[in-house]
């Protein structure tokens, strides 16, 4: 068996028409914004880079592809007529911030299975914080057990224990897409998320319990799914399986994001466990996980991982963020070289290439204000920082192998059940 030492492109493998599906994930940042948060335009360059890592896979969940599908589309047509897509709806206003989740797939090895659908939440299953609170409408009254009433002093608010009902609760900022592939022999269902990062305790605890909640959601159907195939007496293969992927948000190992999946029936390969997908390799926001016991999910061993494009396109050197404090740069992942003098005139269709946006403090004891002139040594550092990641991602591509032959258990199977009809005779 290969490994991904063997093999070039980061371990990745080449395409196997027979036997190997190569699933990826990638959130592609503000994909299809226009003059994204003022860093300009994706060049078209950009885009075939990113079709080039894209067509290194068969099937690719695609996060944060923007309500106008312009650029979408010419993605799709620089990758080919072997591509095609399924894409949700926008998930309108802040913080969905009119987002599509999109499954691009090779056509050639990759079969939509006619089902669909984003996934909502019923009422006991909504997502309900610690502390639930509802403002009172002025003129409301409070009725006690007597019937007796009473006046509720304007801007009073309800507090709810934890766990209480009573409230609607909330559904996912982002709703999370299904969709039911074929590869192969392998047939799954296949979820991708972008769940809400939101901002200090309360919303980690919410970005905490939507992913608690997704794992929840699909533990519970393939329950009923196991009922379902026991009564008509169908064996456990008949059961599909459940991949979860996409930017689950997670900070780290051990963390509650992470526990939030593992401690509700999914699991990930451990080279995807331990591997960090935002550019600067220090969060694990993206993961693929699967659904224990229940379908059959085989993940080639030791084929998986993330891939980091910046190694090969946009590449930064230590020379990029020579400006930056000492503890700011030291473990930074940097290529050999800059492309940085490359891109510079580029960079130039933003205003943001000459002057910083917003208060910065550098090595040395130099401190900047929004406004303030960039050196071209700044300059650098916003390259490697900023702007390369509006061309590409601030995330990376997270990928993993999966087997799809599955012929030779099925002709075992097969052979097992017609010696069993024969009886001891044969």
């Amino acid at each position: 068996m290969r490994t991904p030492k063997d093999e070039g492109g980061a371990g990745v493998p080449s395409k196997d028409s027979d036997t190997t599906l190569l699933l990826a994930t990638w959130n592609l940042r503000d994909f299809g914004r226009k003059g994204a948060r003022g860093h300009g335009e994706r060049t078209l360059e950009a885009l075939y880079y990113i079709a080039a890592f894209i067509s290194a896979f068969d099937l690719v969940a695609v996060q944060e592809v923007n309500d106008d599908l312009d650029l979408f589309n010419t993605l799709k047509r620089i990758l080919g007529r072997d591509w095609d897509f399924i894409a949700t709806d926008t998930s309108p206003g802040k913080p969905g911030n009119d987002e599509r989740m999109v499954f691009l797939f090779d056509t050639r090895k990759v079969r939509f299975r006619s089902i669909a659908g984003e996934i909502t939440l019923l009422e006991d299953e909504l997502i309900r914080l610690n502390e639930q609170r509802a403002e009172i409408p002025p003129g409301g009254k409070l009725i006690l057990a007597d019937g007796t009433e009473s006046d509720i002093p304007p801007g009073a608010v309800l507090k709810l224990p934890d766990g209480s009902k009573i409230l609607s609760g909330q559904q996912f900022v982002r709703t999370p897409f299904l969709v039911s592939f074929q590869a192969g022999w392998f047939k799954f269902n296949l979820c991708t998320v972008h769940m809400l990062y939101g901002e200090g305790r309360a919303g980690l605890e919410q970005r905490t319990r939507e992913i608690a909640q997704i794992a929840r959601v699909f533990q519970s159907r393939a329950a009923a799914e196991r009922r379902r195939n026991k009564e008509k007496k169908r064996d456990e293969d008949a059961n599909e399986a459940y991949i979860v992927l996409g930017d689950f948000n997670i900070e780290k190992v051990g963390h509650a994001t992470m526990n939030a999946l593992l401690d509700n029936g999914f699991a990930m390969a451990e080279e995807l466990q331990n591997a960090p997908t935002n550019m600067f390799q220090t969060k694990h926001y993206d993961q693929i996980a699967v659904l224990k016991g229940h379908g059959v999910v085989r993940q080639r061993k030791g084929l998986a991982g993330v891939l980091d494009v910046f190694q090969v396109v946009f590449r930064a050197s230590s020379d990029d963020v020579a400006v930056l404090k000492p503890r700011d740069r030291a473990k930074l992942p940097l290529a050999g070289a800059s492309d940085f003098d490359a891109y510079f005139d580029q960079m130039g269709e933003s205003a943001m290439r000459d002057r910083h946006d917003k208060r910065r403090s550098f090595d040395n004891g130099v401190s900047v204000n929004a406004g303030d002139p960039r050196t071209r040594e700044q300059a650098r550092e916003w390259y490697a920082s900023a702007w390369r990641t509006y061309q590409m991602s601030d995330h990376l591509p997270m990928w993993t192998a999966l087997e799809i032959d599955f012929r030779t258990e099925y002709l075992k199977k097969t052979e097992q059940e017609a010696l069993a009809r024969l009886g001891p005779q044969a």
